[in-house]
């Protein structure tokens, strides 16, 4: 990726359904290319056509370590995709409870509802995760 870097490749350039560099980075937990790519100058909150951003899929995918050098490239951790939902809603859906605590670190809103109201808290509930609906209320979510 360097090299590309080095030859003056667009780091923005997006695919059909608008995936950067980074989204695929993301999306397989390549953190040397994702902090190769922040180097360069990417754009951390370019979204594909569905709004999901590269934290949005680092999330979904439990990659805490590309998690936390997005957030602490500025990536933000509330940018929602076309259906309400943040990173913190789809880390909760997962079970990725290390992404959660990362996302949380770096402001996130736990207490956010999406579209129909659902927080994370509340996903976490419906998919049965035990361990994320600790973490949440440890880390201080509403309950009520």
């Amino acid at each position: 990726m360097r090299a590309l870097i080095e030859l003056g490749v667009d780091v923005n350039k997006v695919t059909d359904n608008s995936w950067t560099p980074l989204c695929i980075a993301a999306r397989n937990g390549h953190e040397p290319v994702v902090q190769a790519l922040i180097k360069a100058g990417v754009d951390t909150n370019k979204a594909s056509n569905d709004g999901a951003t590269p934290l949005y899929i680092a999330a979904k995918n439990g990659h805490e370590t590309v998690v936390r050098a997005l957030t602490e490239a500025g990536a933000d951790v509330n940018k929602a995709t076309d259906d309400g939902a943040i990173p913190l809603f789809i880390a909760a859906k997962e079970g990725h409870v290390a992404v959660l605590r990362a996302l949380i670190g770096a402001g996130a809103d736990f207490n956010k509802a999406g579209v129909g109201g659902a927080t994370p808290l509340y996903i976490a509930a419906q998919e049965g995760l035990e361990v994320v609906l600790r973490a949440l209320i440890e880390l201080g979510a509403d309950v009520i």
